[in-house]
């Protein structure tokens, strides 16, 4: 029987590159190296991989915001006949109806599948079988906005940082303590570098502050290309924060998780082994040495 034990965390990923670069797509890499894949999707992607088997690719949806016709005409009718001074001291437009946050979380807290029905757990105890994917980082930054302010147009620094706190915890949580492989996908950004002073292309975010500390939270961040037809990845694009733990240092490499995927497995195929035999040699401790059996 396979062992879907983790010794070693699995690698955490985050894909950055513009509209139409291939990044959802390459999701189908991680389903080749056979890993069972769990898909989050916050924007309508399913359409590009809705061809693989639901026993290969479970997905859940939750859009970034889904008011109906009568909570847009509340919001709609209150920025037309109130003031800008007094809409700026409202609390929240509807906050309560923009509620994608929240089921998010339990979304996290009991995978889903919305193709079959099936439910799969809390994705902090999935196996070394399972992958998550969130396509995207532009999904979140909605999800958690709306959180704190609903609907409300003009948005305070209070309202920012309560909202960019609260998506910093949930990605903390994710690649801390998910031990499957995790793949984050963002678009991106150029923004101004407040160490430097230059400008940095970044992961499209909540506010300049947190964007510069996104890559500390992955083992791998990785520039997504397309010129023409050809689709690649890059770990040394030029203004780019990026990182390469499990993959070369490189340009034009192919858009694939294998190289990621095959490096993991084979640290947690030795972690085992190594785990085993001290557990086999705790059985019968040398004098001495201070194990107990």
């Amino acid at each position: 029987m396979e062992d879907n034990t983790i010794y070693i965390p699995g690698p955490k990923t985050l894909l950055v590159g513009g509209t139409g670069t291939g990044k959802t797509h390459s999701l189908r890499t991680l389903v080749d190296q056979g890993l069972e894949v769990f898909a989050l999707f916050t924007e309508p992607g399913m359409e590009v991989v809705a061809d693989i088997p639901p026993e290969k690719l479970k997905w859940h949806y939750i859009p970034p915001a889904s008011p109906d016709w009568a909570d847009m005409l509340d919001s709609a009718t209150k920025i037309n006949q109130m003031s800008l001074k007094l809409i700026s001291g409202m609390e929240d437009i509807n906050k309560r109806k923009y509620t994608g946050f929240l089921d998010l979380v339990r979304g996290l807290g009991n995978f889903v599948d919305q193709r079959t029905g099936v439910a799969y757990g809390p994705v902090d105890k999935f196996g070394a079988n399972r992958a998550l994917f969130i396509d995207s980082l532009s999904g979140l930054n909605i999800l958690a906005m709306n959180l704190v302010t609903g609907s409300k147009p003009v948005k305070s620094m209070a309202d920012w940082g309560m909202a960019m706190d609260n998506l910093e915890r949930l990605l903390t949580k994710l690649c801390v303590d998910v031990p499957c492989p995790v793949v984050l996908t963002a678009h991106q950004e150029r923004e101004t570098d407040e160490v430097t002073g230059g400008t940095t292309i970044m992961a499209s975010t909540l506010g300049k502050k947190l964007a510069p500390r996104l890559p500390r939270f992955f083992s791998d961040v990785v520039n997504v290309k397309r010129e023409g037809d050809k689709f690649t990845w890059s770990t040394m694009t030029h203004n780019m924060d990026l990182k390469a733990r499990n993959i070369p240092l490189a340009d034009n490499l192919p858009p694939n998780f294998a190289p990621i995927i095959t490096a993991w497995k084979k640290r947690n195929a030795e972690a085992a082994v190594t785990r085993n035999g001290e557990r086999a040699g705790e059985a019968s401790p040398t004098p001495g040495t201070g194990l107990l059996g």
